[in-house]
């Protein structure tokens, strides 16, 4: 490896060493690209590369420049670790935007002092107090309660306590906590009682405290509101198949390997897995993400040592300490960031070692080396190690990772991240002193580290063939206008070994959700007795051609699909139809690039003629876009959709995001009904695409049924308002129904609705007049579902 010191040395590489890393990876494979190491055991890999001194002396030099370059100060507003002036920045800077009346920005300025003070500071308490006043303004009580606590435990300042226990008090009154409400009130009074307050302030402490006194009499006591439980798999838990229903039955066969079927017949809905990860990691998202339970949390509790990593609470602070005081160290580096996947390979070694190793299988001999307890632990019956009484480990450790199909700079690069982040925990943690009492067999320090180094490349290597990412829907409200919109987002990646045995189909008959880390998989239609159950990786027949698809799978998966909508030859270009130009005679679909002429009326197309018509269409969308009134903004996008018509095939997805921007228009407007239709175009263009139960549908209707509900309500005296509850209260049902198959009854959006449709059934029930009969066989809309 000299000469790959020596290219070190006189080779360019970034100014950031973050940036490096990718580079650093390729020039290390290329000295070795000429061994095919695929062929070799894991321990052998890595015992190749970890104990070369050209190798470590590289990755040592890499993982120092990492800790110098981020775990430090980095600039007056950010630091890796805890740093009482940065986070006085921000709380002033709060402060500012606070006066202003700006209480989300304040909000996040104080997050920020939150985040950077020392915990044990004086910093750390008034940045509390200072983001529960935000947090209050913006009435999220439960969060400023928190805040308030927490502060309180950190020793905010006992002049100015008094004060937090009136914030604490109106909080407990807003959630209707009456007897803590009195309690806490009790207690502000009492320790303003011991500070001895001079006349003026105890005059505007007995107002603050008669206001709150007045405000808990007129409030009614809480309505318990249950949580609801989350769905358990079909017939129970399988104790042949951990985590999965009693309806499923895990199989093997040498050409599809181990896989899943149906033992009896499914309907639509059913849930057939809910599997906790064997590990998991957050990723970088809008809102943070608890590193200890995967929930979004809006008042992150920031780690102790580091200001990276966040937590939803206390407990699950202290829940995570077990696993994040191996990493505390690279998160301040940022080192987890800059190796992706390779992340959850280190969770899953820290996971595994918190818990213990377990014992080799019984019958075989004690192991006395790496290489010993490396091949035990892979000496099971696949199928028998995913009954509940086996140890989990042994389902992670016995998952795929394709080794024996993969490129060999790619097998390299995944040995020498492996050993770098064993070099990490060997240099920057303690972890090699704790490592011993978690393994059950004696093994050198040596040998050690060279486990620790093969574990975490053979979990590479599953995570890239197995991986699953955990979605949420986030929800966007426009402040400029009166409607809302959501979109999945993806808070962690995480491995499920029970899941990962379904394989792989590009129109799958199952759908994936999370409730925070837990993912919960239903049946997406009518399964028989003996039918596989297929998962999508990734390429969906709705969304890509089949060579694509095929393309995407062969690169990660390293398998040839033979799905049967990758064999069914006359809808493999299907996808395109929803990117194709409209025949100028025929109106039908012309995919340009594959022909010049219409495969309906054999017409030629003209090519210019269309591109002329989108290049107008763009000219009125600026138009549009430079409008100040709302009325022209309108009549704008309206010319620019009647034009873009011409030239795209009705279902070009063009035509439904633009028609989706004019019924926003619409309702921003009042121009309910216009909205409405709008809508229901693109919904069956939808369904068209991706199936009526599909989360497009789904999201669709969600924005149906807000147009329609507020059209309902700013309308009680038009002639069609009865009609129109009708068809808004069938349209709402269906959004929940929908929602909840997508997405889980958990998520807030699906309460949301739930709220609309019992306020659309309440407005239906007040309208009714006494001869009124059944009148949704005469609505003029009726979904294909």
């Amino acid at each position: 490896m000299s000469k790959s010191s020596h290219k070190m040395n006189n080779l360019s590489l970034p100014d950031d060493c973050a940036k490096q890393w990718e580079i650093l990876l390729l020039l290390l494979s290329s000295e070795e690209k000429k061994i095919d190491r695929t062929t070799e055991k894991e321990i052998d890999t890595v015992n190749y590369f970890y104990r070369n001194e050209g190798v470590r002396k590289i990755l040592l030099q890499w993982l120092k420049q990492m800790h110098q370059s981020y775990a430090r100060k980095t600039s007056e507003w950010d630091t890796a670790q805890k740093c009482d002036d940065v986070s006085l920045l921000w709380r002033q800077r709060g402060n500012d935007k606070f006066r202003a009346e700006l209480y989300e920005e304040s909000y996040q300025c104080y997050s920020k002092s939150v985040m950077y003070a020392h915990q044990n500071g004086p910093m750390f308490p008034l940045a509390l107090a200072n983001r529960s006043a935000a947090l209050l303004k913006m009435k999220k009580f439960q969060e400023c309660l928190s805040d308030v606590d927490l502060a309180l435990e950190h020793g905010y300042p006992r002049e100015q306590r008094h004060k937090l226990l009136l914030r604490r008090t109106d909080c407990h009154i807003e959630l209707q906590q009456r007897e803590k409400a009195l309690e806490s009130l009790q207690l502000a009074a009492t320790h303003a009682l011991s500070l001895g307050l001079s006349a003026v302030h105890t005059a505007e402490f007995d107002r603050h405290i008669k206001k709150l006194e007045e405000k808990l009499a007129n409030t009614p006591p809480a309505q318990p509101e249950a949580e609801e439980p989350l769905p358990p798999p079909l017939g129970g838990d399988n104790p042949d198949f951990v985590a999965a229903s009693t309806a499923l039955e895990l199989r093997r066969s040498d050409v599809a390997g181990r896989y899943v079927v149906t033992r009896e017949p499914l309907r639509r809905g059913d849930v057939i897995f809910s599997e906790e990860p064997y590990a998991w990691v957050a990723l970088a998202a809008e809102l943070p993400v608890c590193e200890a339970c995967c929930a979004t949390t809006s008042n992150p509790t920031p780690c102790v040592q580091c200001s990276r990593s966040v937590y939803c609470s206390l407990s699950c602070r202290a829940r995570a300490h077990n696993v994040h005081r191996w990493e505390c160290a690279g998160a301040q580096a940022d080192l987890f960031a800059t190796i992706g996947i390779a992340h959850l390979a280190l969770r899953v070694l820290l996971v595994t070692a918190n818990e213990g190793f377990p014992a080799v299988p019984l019958g075989q001999p004690a192991p006395s080396s790496a290489c010993d307890l490396f091949t035990s632990y892979s000496q099971v019956d696949d199928l028998r190690i995913y009954s509940a009484d086996t140890s989990p480990f042994y389902r992670m450790f016995n998952l795929v990772t394709n080794f024996d199909k993969m490129n060999n700079a790619d097998y390299i690069q995944y040995a020498l991240t492996a050993t770098m982040l064993t070099l990490y925990l060997e240099n920057y943690t303690e972890f090699f002193r704790f490592l011993p009492s978690r393994v059950p067999y004696r093994l050198t320090e040596s040998q050690l580290r060279t486990f620790v180094a093969a574990l975490m490349l053979r979990s590479l290597g599953q995570l890239v063939c197995n991986g699953h990412a955990a979605l949420s829907l986030l929800v966007d409200n426009d402040e400029t206008g009166c409607t809302i919109s959501e979109r999945e987002v993806r808070r962690a990646t995480a491995i499920y070994p029970s899941a990962a045995m379904m394989n792989h189909a590009c129109d799958p008959n199952i759908i994936n959700t999370f409730h925070n880390s837990r993912l919960i998989i239903r049946c997406s239609r009518e399964l028989p007795a003996g039918a596989e159950v297929f998962n999508c990786y990734g390429p969906h027949k709705a969304r890509e051609p089949t060579a694509h698809r095929r393309a995407q799978l062969r690169a990660q998966y390293l398998f040839n699909c033979n799905c049967s909508a990758c064999n069914d030859n006359e809808r493999k270009d299907f996808v395109l139809l929803f990117t194709a130009y409209a025949c100028q005679s025929c109106k039908g679909p012309v995919v340009w690039g594959r022909r010049t002429s219409c495969p309906q009326c054999h017409a030629e197309f003209q090519l210019e003629r269309a591109l002329s018509a989108l290049e107008h269409a763009d000219e009125l969308l600026a138009q549009a876009d430079r409008a100040s009134s709302l009325d022209v903004r309108c009549e704008r996008t309206q010319a620019a959709l009647r034009v873009k018509q011409l030239a795209w095939h009705r279902h070009h997805r063009g035509l439904r995001a633009l028609a989706d921007r004019l019924a926003r228009l619409y309702a921003d407007l009042g121009e309910f009904s216009k909205s409405v239709e709008l809508i229901k175009q693109n919904i069956q263009s939808l369904e068209y695409q991706f199936g009526s139960f599909s989360a497009e549908v789904a999201h669709e209707l969600r924005k149906l049924s807000e147009v329609m509900l507020e059209r309902i309500i700013r309308s009680p005296q038009n002639p069609d308002y009865r009609d129109w509850c009708l068809e808004g209260h069938k349209i709402i049902k269906k959004a929940v129904q929908l929602t909840d198959l997508n997405y889980g009854s958990w998520e807030p959006l699906v309460k949301r609705l739930k709220e609309q449709e019992s306020l659309i059934a309440t407005f239906l029930s007040e309208s009714r007049a006494p001869d009124d009969d059944c009148v949704h066989h005469n609505l003029h809309y009726n979904l294909k579902i």
